[in-house]
């Protein structure tokens, strides 16, 4: 997961929640915690594996969660925790979503640049255990 791999507390959250959410037919895509701020934000990105999540199922979720994480209590500073859908521009976070996308139109954010660059547009065309590989269409 993207927020999960950058952050150690949305990795710790992402590992406590992870079971519960996929136990209730749901999928983590993603975990991002955003302090600095008066109040930090830990924002669940939360989907079904088939895609189509509805408001009603993520307010259920909202409150199952939260529930949740005043049990384990991961954070033990003041934030609001918002869930959410991934939408239309999902961040892709597991291979499984890598694969899902080949053939499809993808924007590649790297963590260090390439060739003075860190943000790409192109066509996903290959996932391997290295890594991804796409036709860049934005030289």
């Amino acid at each position: 997961m993207t927020g999960a791999k950058l952050n150690p507390i949305a990795a710790k959250v992402a590992e406590l929640l992870e079971s519960h959410i996929e136990r209730l037919g749901f999928e983590l895509v993603d975990v991002e915690y955003k302090s600095g701020t008066r109040n930090a934000i830990l924002r669940l990105l939360i989907d079904r594996p088939q895609g189509r999540v509805a408001l009603d199922e993520l307010e259920t979720l909202s409150r199952a969660l939260g529930d949740l994480l005043d049990v384990y209590d991961p954070i033990a500073s003041r934030y609001t925790l918002e869930v959410a859908s991934p939408g239309i521009n999902r961040p892709l976070t597991k291979r499984s979503h890598f694969e899902a996308h080949i053939g499809r139109r993808v924007r590649v954010k790297t963590s260090r640049p390439r060739d003075g660059r860190k943000f790409f547009l192109g066509t996903l065309n290959a996932v391997t255990d290295d890594g991804i590989e796409a036709l860049i269409i934005n030289p």
